[in-house]
Formats: structure tokens, sequence, C-alpha cells
């Protein structure tokens, strides 16, 4: 018995953060030098591979978008999106109510073949005009356990989350959110 059918859209939209590193250098000088290069007294004061790296730049290319849902009954359910195909998957009271499921992809831009760190939030809220909410938890990407940019200076990567619904998503129409990522070197 169906005892509540409410549309749902999810749309999620990214903030790049202030990178870490750059928050890091007021305050840490030899911060921004490569590994190997930081620290007191290590003689490689005047090595050529020892010169700062340039600040990281994170440039969010597509946000994470969950389609059209609906809410089933009680409306207690989640919905993944796989990070290789791009489908969503769905658990518990919703079904598919269309729209294409969009995982979010950014670009990290620095120093080349540089090893950086990408900190995504424990969850995030996302809300609509009348108070409808639903979270968004259990952040992936698509990076390897050792994050490294290219000799480019780049590294693409993709990046999704848990969208978990109850009932306090009843009646909403757009759902928002702000994932902030932060990115630093490593």
């Amino acid at each position: 018995m169906i005892a509540r059918l409410t549309g749902l859209l999810v749309l999620l939209g990214v903030v790049a953060g202030t990178p870490m590193s750059a928050l890091a250098q007021g305050q840490c000088v030899n911060c921004v030098l490569p590994p190997g290069c930081r620290g007191v007294g290590n003689g490689k004061k005047n090595d050529p591979r020892c010169v700062p790296l340039p600040a990281l730049d994170l440039t969010v290319e597509s946000n994470i978008d969950f389609g059209r849902l609906l809410l089933v009954g009680s409306g207690n359910g989640y919905a993944v999106i796989d990070l290789t195909t791009g489908s969503r998957t769905l658990f518990g009271e919703l079904d598919d109510l269309g729209g294409m499921p969009v995982a979010g992809q950014a670009t990290i831009t620095g120093g080349p073949r540089a090893s950086v760190r990408v900190d995504l939030p424990a969850s995030v809220t996302l809300v609509d005009a009348t108070g409808a909410s639903a979270e968004l938890r259990d952040f992936r990407t698509s990076l390897p356990l050792i994050a490294t940019l290219g000799a480019d200076g780049r590294l693409t990567f993709r990046f999704t989350g848990t969208l978990y619904t109850t009932a306090r998503a009843a009646g909403a129409g757009r759902l928002r959110g702000r994932v902030p990522l932060r990115v630093a070197y490593e």
C-alpha cells in the first residue's frame, strides 16, 4: 500500500573550498615546498628541486545530480551513483522518476607530479525552500590511494556520495546543498 507519493528532485552544488595549502601558506613558510625539502637543516637550501610549488586550483566541472526521485510510503531509502558507470541505484522506499544521474567531476591543477589530498565532508544536509531535507553521506572519489598530479600538473577525478531520504524529505521540490571540497599538497 502506498501511503504517500512525493516527487523529489535532488541537485547538488559543489563549493571548491579554500585550498588547505593556501590557508597554511600564511602560517608555514615551508608548507609549499616539495616533500624532502621541508624543515630546517636538511642541507637543501640551494637545491634547484626545492622551489615552492604553485598554488593549487580546484575546478568543479560537474555537480552531483541524483535526478528525480519519488518517495513511496515512509520515504526511507537511499540512492547511490556508481562512479564508473554513472548509473543510479535506489534502495528502500524510493522510485525512479527519470532525469539523468551525474557524478561530480573536478580537476586539480598545481605542481607537476606533486602528491595531493582531497578532503570531503562527513555529511551535507540538502534542503529546499519549504524546509524539506535529505542527507548526503559516505562520499567516494575515483582518486587512487596516493593521488598525484600528472606531468602537466593536472588531475581529474569523479566524486559522489550516498543520498539518504526519510519522511523529512516529504513534499520536497528541488533539494540543494553545497559539498565543500578541500585540496592540499601532501
